[in-house]
């Protein structure tokens, strides 16, 4: 015993020996006295002494040397200045589409990443167009999904960076502020991480530094993948943001009366401000204040048809919850997580006023920290009082085993007059070496009207996942994965795919990339021979779901894809299962198939038609399902964006159908790099209502933001209806002026 223990010890102790050498070699980067005039032209005096960096093909031709890409780095007391040298021997075919922060299309790009004290867990992205338009993000975890993270599109930092198109393809410069990198002196250094990416899209070309492995999903995003750099001479500066807002809106509502004979009409105006504070306590440890906080100006959630028994996940899309996200993220199974944002400050999809809260990141000592606690607004909606409510989160990780391997901790509780809610939760992840990684967790929640009268059972209040997964994209890789979720586990704070049931999914793929045209049209191929997930009740004497759905695809070298998969499925259902008004399915044991194929349009296209089919048996009987999303890059100024879901629901025996439509239309425009906006709408057949919205934008510079936005909900069923319903059930108008002061 003591032998196997001392082996396994072994194992997850050694940190897998990369074939890459340059992760060996520290490459120094000096600071410079030198001043820049940053247009986006790189001939100023301090290029022709920062450190350069060359760059090789990662796709399709991986390994193979470039000779027209170079990227340069310096620094001096205020900032980080990054270079980009990009040839193109067909500069008029360069793709520069957007003209929006954070938006894409296609364009070709140039992707500066920085791990700033070599965490080898944690990266910031800055991202550039050849038009001048950015792109930040941010990457944690060492870009290991754990759980269903949050997206970080909205995160926003401030910078600068301008282009030029040359005769001989395009250049960028970018000025970012030390204190946003927070970097750190440990025995005496500055050391980091660097890495790279630029495209040339009109030949689906994507060009890396360093030579990053292309076998391993997202290994162009993994801070452990990076070039070690160390910046000689570099002092850390503090972060200090303040960000007063002031915000008016108008409201209109329609609502039944107390008899339900009539509908009412209520109007509410309200000028309000507000204030978030970033302060740097240590270069490692960050406090944000957040007061009166208001997400007015963010997007309105896409409708979403669900047919089947998981509940609906939304993407958090606000900022303040986006930031430092990836320290939150507590795996409870597939798809499924023990924090989950969106359950504050959003009740039945419409956004409640948060009064005050504060968030705590960063690292203390040998430990990861993080402390997020919210006090929402006491409101009614539809006639409901929601009282007032606290949100507090504790989360505790620290390495082990290796620097890509963690244990941790988290507390969430959500209490309100009347009602507690708290879960506590232990989980780790272990690199076991060659891209193999197993995730754990283990979660109890307690609930009830306080917690003297709260009722715990460690089995029925208990969730418990385990994973292993070989992260490769060619030859044989796989993953299984094993969750029990109690009868009563219930995280106020959570997301949860399904509950209450034993769980095993399982998945075999094999996938092969090709580099060379001539010895075949794919690009990448990949077989998911195996992809099965069965669920049992919690006391394993019933099969609730299970299906197995084989899976090709393949991409082209235009970057266009195609996909086909066939599904075989049961189910079994306790109790009826409603999915509209008309559509509802008996109880009972259900034996279905069904199959698929899909086509996805390659980035470069200006005009991408992604299309899916889908038709076969659905319980009882039959679902036909046709999804088009066109999107046409107009020009730089314009983009139409398109959805339409078309479901036909039959069931012969029953004489039940139904035709479920789903249609979205959104223009994105912009004037410039600072005044965009967008004009959508959107229609859902099951609740028979029109959703419109349109928002405008004026960016001065980072962190000084105009927004506009209108949203609107109409009713467009008005005649059959006893008392006839109004035009619109709910009408807002909203304007946020911020500015963000950098002392």
């Amino acid at each position: 015993m003591k032998k196997l223990c001392a082996t396994l010890l072994g194992i997850f102790a050694g940190s897998f020996l990369w074939s890459q050498d340059y992760l060996n070699h520290t490459t120094v980067i000096e600071k410079t006295s030198l001043a820049v005039t940053l247009d986006g032209v790189l001939n100023d005096p301090l290029w022709k002494s920062a450190t350069s960096f060359p760059f090789t093909e990662w796709r399709p031709n991986w390994g193979v040397k470039d000779s027209l890409t170079t990227l340069y780095v310096t620094f001096d007391d205020n900032y980080l200045y990054v270079g980009l040298d990009a040839k193109d021997p067909n500069p008029e075919q360069i793709i520069r589409r957007n003209l929006v922060r954070d938006g894409w299309y296609g364009d070709d790009y140039f992707a500066f990443q920085i791990d700033p004290n070599r965490t080898q867990k944690n990266a910031v992205v800055f991202s550039i167009y050849p038009s001048g338009s950015r792109y930040d993000s941010a990457i944690f975890n060492d870009n290991v999904p754990l759980g269903r993270s949050a997206g970080t599109s909205a995160y926003d930092m401030i910078w600068e960076g301008k282009t030029e198109i040359t005769d001989h393809g395009w250049q960028a410069e970018y000025r970012i502020p030390l204190s946003n990198l927070r970097f750190e002196i440990r025995d005496g250094k500055v050391l980091g991480g660097i890495s790279a990416q630029r495209t040339i899209n009109y030949d689906n070309k994507l060009l890396v530094y360093p030579e990053i492995p292309q076998n391993i999903p997202g290994a162009n995003g993994k801070p452990s993948l990076k070039k070690p750099v160390e910046f000689k001479g570099l002092q850390p500066k503090k972060d200090i943001q303040i960000t007063p807002y002031v915000i008016a809106s108008a409201a209109n509502q329609y609502r039944l009366n107390e008899t339900q004979t009539a509908f009412e009409k209520s109007s509410d105006q309200e000028l309000d401000a507000g204030l978030d504070i970033r302060y740097g306590l240590t270069p490692s440890l960050t406090l944000d204040l957040t007061l009166n906080t208001d997400f007015s100006q963010v997007e309105i959630d896409d409708q979403i048809i669900n047919l089947d028994r998981s509940s609906i996940f939304f993407p958090e899309r606000r900022k303040f919850f986006l930031q430092q996200a990836g320290l939150f993220d507590f795996n409870l199974g597939v798809l499924s997580q023990l924090f989950y944002s969106r359950s504050i400050g959003i009740t039945d999809g419409r956004l409640t006023p948060i009064l005050a809260g504060l968030k705590l990141t960063g690292e203390l000592g040998a430990w990861d920290v993080g402390v997020l606690s919210l006090q929402t607004e006491g409101i009614t909606i539809d006639d409901t009082a929601q009282a007032s409510e606290n949100f507090s989160v504790l989360r505790l990780r620290k390495n082990a085993f290796n620097e890509r391997s963690f244990i941790g901790l988290m507390v969430t509780n959500r209490i309100r007059k009347g009602a507690i809610n708290t879960a506590v939760g232990f989980d780790g992840m272990i690199d076991a070496g060659n891209e193999n990684f197993i995730i754990a967790s283990v979660a109890s929640t307690l609930d009830g009207e306080n917690y003297g009268d709260a009722k715990f059972n460690l089995k029925d209040n208990t969730r418990v996942s385990l994973q292993f997964e070989k992260r490769k994209q060619d030859g044989w890789f796989y993953r299984a994965a094993y969750e029990f979720s109690g009868e009563d586990f219930n995280p106020g704070m959570g997301f949860l795919l399904r509950d209450k049931h034993h769980n095993l999914y399982t998945q075999l793929n094999h996938g092969k990339f090709n580099p060379n045209r001539e010895e075949g049209v794919f690009q990448y191929r990949r077989w998911m021979l195996l992809n099965s997930d069965l669920y049992f009740t919690t006391d394993m004497t019933r099969v609730l779901t299970w299906y197995n759905r084989p899976v090709w695809t393949a991409t082209f070298f235009s970057g266009d894809a195609i996909t086909a998969f066939g599904q075989v499925q049961y189910e079994y259902l306790s109790e009826p299962l409603r999915f509209s008004e008309k559509i509802e399915i008996p109880s009972g044991d259900y034996f279905f198939q069904f199959a698929g194929v899909s086509f996805t349009s390659g980035s470069r296209r200006a005009f991408k038609i992604p299309i899916r089919f889908q038709y076969g048996k659905f319980f009882d009987g039959t679902n036909f399902q046709w999804t088009f999303s066109p999107e046409w890059s107009i020009n730089e100024h314009f983009t139409l964006e398109g959805s339409w879901r078309i479901n036909h629901l039959s069931f012969d025996k029953r004489d039940v159908q139904e035709w479920i439509h789903v249609p979205q239309l959104r223009l994105n425009w912009a004037a410039n790099l600072h005044l965009s906006g967008s004009m959508t709408g959107q229609y859902n057949s099951i609740t028979d209502q029109l959703f419109s919205s349109a928002r405008l934008r004026y960016n001065f510079k980072d962190g000084h933001d105009l927004y506009i936005v209108y949203n609107q909900g109409y009713n467009t069923n008005r005649g059959f209806d006893v008392p006839r319903n109004p035009y619109y059930s709910d009408q807002v108008f909203s304007l946020k002026y911020s500015y963000t002061f950098i002392p």
